[in-house]
């Protein structure tokens, strides 16, 4: 009897210990394993941490990968803390060295190329990934923030003669592991956002065993050490799942008055991520994201633009069917501004200042908010935006909606008649119906100035490709910070990221002489006068005419708890919860 006793207590303990074990590592809910299920706006053509540069690539790579850095989930203004460094970078020789403690037991998810091996992370990896932002082939969009800053990085790829096989043989005299936890980077100048570029997706770490298994080609292969593994994608959707072997890690437990009021802090100090199954959707058609949220089919909506009359009835009010769904609506500031921009090379409309200038008369800017956005975005006064440490909230912009003035400019440009002006190609950023209304209204009011306009239908990744290159005439543009410093979005403007990211091709050697001025400059009001300065000369030159600030409506169900848009942070996956 005593024997039978003993031996039920032992399976009861082991019964109640791998149900604590079950729950500890699966977390799951009674329902089963808790799944998200979110909504990309376009195809993602790469993961690469090198070269994915879209918001949805990001996304999904962000869950998967983990640079040096994180911003603080719950904190406005931004915060930078450390992810897998121990702690923010140590300076010496005037900000010329720069060194980072990586944090132990950190590995990365299981992988044939490691074997049977529980592969851990080292400085070394994040080696090898500068490495390969260096190498002409790849084509990075993250070359141009390490360009004529880190030692030899220029001259890199020439050095291994294209070829990402001799890597590990030649060294890049900017960048090397003092140990297996340490980094040092070597600067040719002191670099004041050094430390929001190490937040960047572009310096996620890359073991050599991946780039050697996949032969350098990481465009739908992603192996990192964040909280979720990437286990497929199907032409519809890509699959993650949370990874058993993260480290410990904590929600945050301080934040923003924000933070307070919405109650983002209830989950403080419980380990995370608490999301066990994330699928991202490829849904490009706005009408099919909109009707698979009430659906169900996904979780969060970034509500479409031309879907804002939707959201409320004409007293204001929340319309029956969102009432009825029981979803809540949160609208969230965007650190992203939006322009008119030309090619300035263009022979008709960048040779023509004074075309460009009756354009920027033509246009009615407080009609455009509210087509557009509802009036829920902001006419844009400056390149950059509220957020954004040098933004002046009272400065008048010097354009303004005066067709009489437009016509006047028109006849300085040589075009009295306004019919001898040769037709006009205004090519959209994407095939979304936000993109073809915009596309409509900016010809609407071109031709009341008497212009010929066709509008050229892009895909979103047509519109990268062709703007990159310096085929496009007359578009609209956007920018999403990578980081909340003005340098972010002025960088598109200075001749040397032509051909790329800069689609203007606009070169101003004077705006490129204040763009290095300002890389090296660290007090803030000397910074914010260096910005004033490029402003003025742009404007003057009118490469870009600023339309208005974004901001986002999202939508959500109930049961998903702690959600908070940023433009800037896309990791915010491992914090979200599921409460049925």
């Amino acid at each position: 009897m005593r024997k039978t006793t003993i031996v039920v207590a032992a399976l009861t303990a082991g019964l109640l210990f791998l149900g604590w074990w079950g729950w500890k590592t699966h977390r799951f809910t009674k329902q089963g394993p808790t799944e998200l299920r979110l909504a990309l706006d376009d195809k993602v053509e790469s993961l690469d941490p090198a070269k994915a540069y879209t918001d949805d690539s990001l996304l999904v790579s962000a869950q998967v990968l983990e640079p040096l850095y994180q911003y603080h989930y719950l904190k406005r203004p931004y915060e930078v803390e450390p992810l897998v460094a121990e702690a923010l970078p140590l300076f010496a020789e005037s900000g010329r060295v720069v060194k980072i403690r990586i944090k132990k037991n950190i590995f990365y998810h299981p992988h044939k190329a490691f074997g049977a091996n529980r592969r851990s992370l080292k400085a070394e990896d994040f080696v090898v990934q500068m490495k390969r932002l260096a190498l002409d082939p790849l084509r990075s969009p993250g070359r141009s923030l390490f360009s004529d800053l880190i030692l030899g990085f220029d001259d890199y790829s020439k050095a291994v003669g294209h070829d990402w096989r001799r890597l590990p043989q030649v060294d890049l005299a900017g960048i090397r592991a003092l140990d297996e936890q340490t980094l040092e980077l070597r600067l040719k100048k002191s670099e004041p956002n050094i430390t929001y570029y190490l937040a960047l997706n572009f310096l996620a770490p890359v073991p050599w065993e991946i780039v050697e298994f996949f032969n350098n080609n990481l465009d739908y292969a992603m192996v990192g050490t964040g909280p979720y593994v990437y286990k497929s994608y199907n032409g519809l959707h890509f699959d993650l799942v949370r990874y058993l072997g993260y480290r410990e890690d904590f929600y945050p437990t301080s934040g923003d008055r924000y933070a307070n009021v919405q109650r983002l802090l209830d989950s403080g100090k419980q380990r995370i991520p608490f999301i066990d199954k994330v699928r991202f959707y490829v849904t490009a058609n706005e009408l099919d994201r909109w009707e698979k949220f009430f659906d169900r089919g996904i979780d969060i909506l970034t509500v479409p633009k031309t879907f804002l009359p939707k959201l409320r009835d004409k007293h204001g009010e929340l319309t029956p069917k969102l009432r009825k769904s029981g979803v809540e609506l949160k609208h969230f500031p965007t650190l992203a501004n939006r322009w008119l921009a030309f090619n300035m090379r263009d022979p008709l409309l960048g040779k023509n200042e004074d075309l460009r200038r009756a354009i920027a008369f033509a246009v009615d800017y407080e009609k455009y908010v509210q087509v557009l956005s509802q009036n829920t975005n902001l006419r844009a006064n400056s390149i950059l935006v509220p957020g954004i440490v040098g933004y002046q909230p009272a400065k008048a912009f010097r354009f303004h909606y005066d067709l009489g003035a437009a016509q006047e400019y028109l006849k300085k440009a040589g075009f009295s008649d306004p019919s001898r002006v040769p037709e006009i190609v205004y090519s959209t950023r994407g095939n979304q119906g936000v993109n073809i209304l915009e596309a409509q209204f900016i010809k609407a009011q071109l031709q009341a100035l008497g212009l010929k306009v066709r509008i050229e239908v892009l895909t979103f990744s047509e519109f990268l490709r062709k703007g990159r290159a310096g085929e496009l005439q007359f578009f609209t543009d956007n920018w999403l910070f990578d980081y909340p410093d003005g340098e972010n979005i002025l960088q598109l403007l200075v001749s040397s990221n032509f051909p790329g990211i800069n689609k203007s091709a606009y070169a101003n050697p004077k705006v490129d002489a204040l763009y290095e001025k300002l890389k090296i400059t660290t007090n803030v009001d000397q910074r914010n006068q260096v910005v004033l300065e490029m402003e003025e000369l742009i404007f003057d030159d009118l490469p870009w005419i600023p339309l208005m600030y974004e901001s986002s409506f999202v939508l959500h169900y109930p049961e998903i708890k702690n959600f908070r848009k940023s433009s800037i942070i896309r990791n915010y996956v491992k914090y979200l919860k599921r409460e049925e």
